[in-house]
């Protein structure tokens, strides 16, 4: 089971034990059960990818043009707000 926001403790299996690769949450009690499950490799092939593309075209073709619209507007305000934020880090002006 996952918490909310908070991603799991990677691992990896040498010689049938489970080694953790960082500190484990220190909530987890000693003897507590664990859900273990390995993690999906990345299937970044051309034909994949494609795939995806397609799948997206097919899940956005009934989007309400007022929802991008406004999605878009505000994609543009965080990019603003981000550079805005990145000179005054740099002591820049805006």
């Amino acid at each position: 089971m996952r918490k909310e926001g908070r991603a799991m403790p990677r691992a990896v299996l040498k010689n049938g034990v489970i080694y953790p690769l960082e500190p484990l949450p220190p909530e987890w009690a000693e003897g507590q059960e664990l859900e273990v499950a390995p993690v999906r490799p990345a299937n970044d092939s051309a034909e994949a990818i494609e795939q995806w593309a397609r799948d997206m075209e097919e899940l956005c073709a009934d989007s309400d043009p007022e929802d991008e619209a406004r999605m878009m507007a505000a994609i543009e305000e965080q990019r603003r707000e981000a550079k805005a934020q990145a000179r005054r880090e740099m002591g820049l002006p805006e």
